[in-house]
């Protein structure tokens, strides 16, 4: 069940502590939120809107290059109630670089052949921290009950993508709709894909196959997330890249019509790690809630169970309290 990763993409060991260091920077964040939102996004400096670089957010013309221009100002402020059409991969280079949608907007990309809507990553392989996507609606060109296609280019419809130590990024408060790729949103390194990623608060639904997933990475967060139809956790490709400290909790994962993907022979699937006989043991998975089974308008097939799947040959994570039911399997 490897999630097979391009390296021209950019695609977790730690130690006993790192789930301490990480629920203790949660209890922070929660405690710092607003009363408005349930966690605390990053304040923006100067805010660029991309219609000073000529977007039109009409849905109908390609904002790539003025999205592009935008990022490499500096922070960006998608405007409220617009439609921004992103078919070409916009680049974030820079640590610190912050990118928020005012409410109703919208960025949505038409071709599933275009990679990701945002990648983040350093072309000197320099290391970047704590870049943000907070509050952002993403919709791709997937349909409700999700396809996949392993064999062409829309294995990498990818919305999101951080690559080679990328650490402590943000992505909170979004909603992912309908992308055909692998994931929607996944950190990736060929050894080290960075650490201390916090993915909490987000939709996602109608995935290819996962929602989020950490390749490679250390003492990432996943929590308070809601998934339809898609898959969650944590994958490394072969036991050379980091895993390790991973928390993932209090997420609702729901099968109605299922994922793509054939993998697995699943709806919906929850893990700490399960492929490339790496050890996940440091990882931990705890009070999350998965169920659910495939209908029949799933691109499998009907009656596909949603799983928490625990078992991995080389040190598997440990799972606490989460509720498997109305159609969940467990494999240990």
């Amino acid at each position: 069940m490897a999630l097979a990763f391009s390296v021209t993409l950019s695609a977790c060991g730690g130690d006993s502590g790192a789930s301490d260091a990480v629920d203790s920077t949660v209890k922070a964040t929660k405690a710092a939120a607003t009363s408005t939102q349930p966690f605390t996004a990053p304040t923006l400096v100067n805010p660029i809107n991309p219609q000073q670089y000529g977007a039109k957010c009409d849905g109908v013309t390609d904002d790539s290059k003025a999205f592009q221009s935008a990022v490499n100002a500096g922070d960006v402020k998608v405007p409220a109630s617009k439609t921004c059409l992103i078919n070409k991969t916009v680049n974030i280079t820079t640590s610190y670089r912050h990118i928020e949608c005012a409410a109703g907007a919208v960025i949505k990309q038409t071709n599933p052949y275009a990679g990701n809507v945002f990648r983040v990553f350093s072309p000197s392989g320099a290391s970047l921290s704590g870049d943000s996507i907070v509050n952002c609606t993403f919709v791709g060109a997937n349909s409700v009950a999700p396809k996949y296609y392993n064999n062409d280019d829309r294995h990498w419809n990818i919305a999101v993508q951080t690559g080679d130590r990328v650490s402590n990024f943000l992505l909170a408060g979004n909603t992912f709709k309908q992308f055909f790729g692998q994931t929607a949103f996944q950190t990736y390194g060929t050894v080290d894909g960075g650490s201390g990623d916090r993915v909490e608060y987000n939709t996602f639904q109608s995935c290819g196959y996962y929602g989020p997933a950490f390749v490679a990475h250390r003492n990432g967060y996943m929590g308070h997330n809601k998934l339809i139809d898609c898959a969650m956790g944590v994958e490394n490709d072969n036991a050379s890249q980091n895993t390790g400290g991973n928390v993932i909790e209090y997420n609702t994962l729901t099968a109605v019509h299922g994922y793509g993907a054939p993998d697995m022979n699943n709806s919906v699937m929850l893990t700490g790690g399960v492929a490339g006989n790496a050890n996940y043991s440091t990882n931990i998975v705890r009070n999350n809630t998965v169920s659910g089974v495939s209908d029949s308008a799933a691109f499998q097939r009907a009656g596909l169970p949603s799983a928490i799947w625990q078992r991995a040959t080389a040190g598997a994570a440990q799972y606490q309290n989460n509720t498997c039911s109305s159609g969940c399997q467990t494999y240990r």
